[in-house]
């Protein structure tokens, strides 16, 4: 038909199919009525099962635990309050505090020096006290005293603490009397010259009273060492003062001019002097020390020089 020669050869085409197809698909069909295999699971034995559940459940109560304690743990640092400082000394001094609930105690202790602290006392309570030794006077001390609870929560608290000044000690007592150990009886006497001399007034050098008379041989012999002594030591640390008991001047400067003395030579005419110092027998000579106190007595003459210089070199 003319009309079957407009259309195209390929427009339509027919499908061919080789035999072995239709016996392709049928196999690739899934057959009716029929499911695909599944794996085969291997079920877990009672035991295990018991086991994990166990450490399932343990596992949660420690959770469960660690929570409960979290929540409930004491954080907060007991507060130290009541601080006083007694029976301070320029050495020492007790501190006491308390604390709201039961606490260790230590203090730590320093100045512009050193850094130091007490031991650690670790009783729990709340009334604390601790002694504070070998402190300097007039010292400007850091104190910090330090409390820690049961659960490790510190607290601390800085004050400030001076010493006060070491106290002057009082000077002992001493008795007047011409005994060792005792203060020397003050006098004044005239000296050849006319001046008036006084034993107090040489306070701050070791002073020599000698108590002699012209007549007698033994003071004459040793007054050659007394002038030795005289010349060699310092003026300014000792004095020589020899009392002449009983005579007249004339008698006492011809003694003294003779023998070349240049020692002050005073004048006890009257004896009253020698009369406070129990004098018996001559020479007497009595050493005073720079306070005033008798420390040696020598009762006759001087055999030498090196004698009495012993005697000065003991003070």
């Amino acid at each position: 038909m003319p009309e079957n020669d407009s259309i195209k050869p390929g427009y339509f085409q027919r499908t061919e199919h080789s035999a072995a197809e239709p016996e392709k698909i049928a196999k690739n069909a899934p057959k009716r009525g029929h499911k695909p295999p599944t794996k085969k699971q291997t079920p877990i034995p009672s035991g295990q099962l018991q086991k994990i559940l166990a450490a399932a459940i343990i596992l949660c109560l420690g959770l469960i635990g660690s929570i409960i304690f979290i929540l409930t743990r004491d954080t907060m640092p007991p507060v130290i309050q009541k601080v006083s400082l007694s029976d301070i000394t320029e050495a020492s001094t007790t501190i006491t505090w308390q604390t709201d609930k039961p606490a260790t105690s230590q203090v730590a202790i320093w100045d512009s020096e050193v850094s130091t602290s007490t031991e650690l006392d670790e009783a729990l309570v709340t009334n604390h006290s601790a002694p504070l030794t070998d402190l300097k006077p007039n010292t400007r001390y850091q104190l910090t005293l330090i409390s820690r609870d049961k659960g490790g929560n510190e607290a601390r608290l800085e004050i400030e603490l001076t010493t006060p000044t070491q106290p002057s000690a009082t000077p002992p007592v001493i008795s007047v009397g011409p005994e060792m150990g005792k203060l020397a009886p003050d006098f004044t006497l005239t000296t050849l010259k006319g001046e008036q001399i006084s034993l107090s007034q040489f306070r701050g050098k070791i002073v020599m009273v000698n108590f002699w008379q012209s007549t007698c041989s033994n003071c004459g012999e040793e007054m050659p060492y007394l002038q030795a002594i005289y010349n060699k030591w310092p003026h300014d640390k000792l004095e020589i003062l020899a009392v002449s008991v009983g005579e007249k001047a004339a008698f006492v400067q011809s003694f003294v001019e003779t023998r070349g003395l240049t020692f002050p030579a005073l004048l006890d005419s009257d004896e009253a002097v020698s009369e406070i110092y129990q004098i018996s027998r001559f020479p007497t000579t009595f050493f005073v020390n720079a306070d005033g106190i008798i420390k040696e007595i020598k009762t006759g003459a001087f055999t030498s020089q090196s004698e009495i210089e012993a005697i000065l070199k003991s003070f």
